[in-house]
């Protein structure tokens, strides 16, 4: 019916603008990922030649800015990344707000985690530019907030993902299990609030929620609740609250567990980490932030607890080994790729199953298959699924976990070991390619980390040819990950705590104060 009324507006205006992006949006909806790329680029060109020609140049610029966005995230998905780091970014050129030019550029920052490590040199200050957006805006709080002197240091936590989210489900410790007797906690929901996030409520000493305010307005309420250091918990992601922090409601101020890499917002202070993301004495120019190295994990994982039974390796019942990947598989760069098929070369039987949004429709599965075949991966060798309502009982069908590379798994390589499907990661070279790695050391299982891309082959190659392992490996890698720093919540609260109460003696310190 939509479509059909955009056929009956055509007919009176073909060029119409408002009809063209709802078209768009239609295709998006339906997963017709490749006809909506199309789309996009006739569209874009169309509202070009408008403004070229001198026709109403302010409207069509408006609808040029929303279709470069929309632009950018197909590309995101269908794995272009650089295309659409650059559609994000005409976008934010495009908009004519702070608020708007903000959401469009962490959009693009966020897309350039998918790059492939060739071609992340060439984006490495892009971080910057976020900064630069609020180069004008004056901080609220000065180093005279060093003497208030409260009895409790108080941390807040600003989030949109305070609510059943991978996110809040790693905040639980930090919420329900801080020491009171020298913190106080607060909390600024920017979310509906579901189930977890009353459980949050009832738990820390005051909870907010700042949803529908501006930034300046939300800065104002964290600087009169007098936040001693503010915690970012969602970087350059969806609905994040950074535009607040740009305006330095608190004195101190941390990013991280949510995001994975700089903000380029010089009002954050530290970025939370660990020694194996980033082991001391490296540095990575590019970050605006300080590192702040926790000595074990730089977050804590806890079992869901609707946790499906683990099961025998599907390899006993198939005959054949499957490998398998639920991350996001705009995360499998053309390098890996080219690994998966080096490794299905030397498994000659072996499946691959993988799971992501793009594989919920037609299109983009051939997007997907198209991409296979040019690395020489044959299609009856792999199963592309969508998502579904049970999601770790497909784990059920996976005998070994392949992570991707630069950008790794996380809370996907959690949720593949609780369920007993051990997971090869290669070791990283940078901040955000090192996740996997401290996960799987905090997991106490640095074996299965890959030094080489040929490790990674052979590591993998080892563990397929060895059903014992694999069966052994499935029965105990629950309880073990139990036993683990990874899933330590004590340590971990009092690790964060210490830290917390370093960078504020320090930032007093610095402040004149005792």
């Amino acid at each position: 019916e939509a479509r059909a009324e955009i056929a009956r507006i055509r007919a009176v205006c073909p060029d119409h603008a408002g009809a063209a992006r709802q078209e768009i949006y239609i295709d998006r909806a339906e997963g017709k990922i490749r006809t909506q790329i199309v789309h996009l680029r006739a569209f874009v060109a169309m509202l070009e030649e408008h403004i070229a020609v001198g026709d109403r140049p302010d409207y069509h610029r408006v609808f040029l800015a929303s279709a470069y966005s929309l632009l950018g995230a197909a590309l995101t998905l269908t794995g272009e990344s650089a295309a659409a780091v650059e559609a994000f970014l005409t976008s934010s050129r495009l908009e004519t707000t702070r608020e708007k030019k903000a959401v469009e550029y962490s959009n693009a920052l966020f897309a350039s985690n998918y790059l492939p490590a060739g071609q992340r040199a060439a984006y490495a200050e892009l971080a910057r530019g976020y900064g630069a957006l609020y180069a004008d805006v004056r901080p609220l709080s000065t180093p005279a907030d060093a003497r208030r002197g409260h009895a409790r240091l108080r941390i807040g936590y600003i989030s949109p993902d305070l609510r059943t989210h991978p996110v809040g489900t790693l905040m639980r410790p930090l919420l329900t299990a801080y020491d009171r007797t020298h913190f106080a906690v607060y909390c600024y929901a920017n979310c509906a609030e579901d189930a977890l996030s009353q459980e949050f409520h009832a738990a820390v000493d005051v909870w907010r929620n700042i949803r529908g305010m501006d930034a300046a307005e939300a800065a104002a309420l964290v600087y009169g609740d007098e936040i001693d250091i503010l915690v970012d918990l969602a970087g350059h992601t969806q609905n994040n609250c950074l535009p607040v922090l740009a305006y330095k409601p608190a004195p101190v101020q941390v990013t991280g567990i949510g995001y994975f890499n700089t903000t380029g917002l010089p009002a954050i202070d530290y970025m939370l980490t660990d020694v194996h993301v980033d082991p001391i004495g490296t540095t990575d120019p590019s970050f605006t932030e300080e590192m702040l190295r926790l000595p074990h994990s730089h977050f804590c994982y806890t079992l869901p607890e609707d946790l499906p039974a683990v099961t025998p390796p599907p390899m006993e019942r198939r005959g054949y080994v499957t490998f398998g990947s639920f991350n996001n598989f705009s995360k499998v760069t053309e390098e890996v790729l080219h690994l998966w098929r080096a490794l299905l070369d030397a498994v000659p039987h072996a499946r691959l199953l993988v799971k992501s949004k793009l594989f919920g429709s037609a299109e983009g599965r051939e997007i997907a298959a198209e991409r296979f075949a040019r690395c020489g991966i044959a299609a009856e060798r792999v199963e592309m699924r969508g998502f579904g309502p049970h999601h770790l009982a497909e784990y059920g069908d996976m005998d070994i976990a392949l992570d991707t590379f630069p950008y790794t798994g996380g809370m996907t390589t959690c949720e593949a070991l609780a369920m007993g499907v051990p997971v090869v990661t290669l070791r990283g070279e940078s901040h955000g390619a090192r996740f996997g790695e401290s996960l799987l050391i905090n997991a106490n299982l640095p074996e299965l980390i890959a030094e080489t891309p040929e490790d990674y082959v052979r590591l993998a190659v080892r563990l397929a040819s060895s059903p014992e392992q694999l069966r052994t490996l499935r029965m105990e890698l629950r309880s073990r990950l139990e036993r683990s720093p990874l899933m330590d919540a004590h340590t971990y609260v009092r690790d964060v705590e210490a830290a917390y109460t370093e960078i504020w003696k320090k930032f007093v310190r610095a402040a004149g104060g005792i």
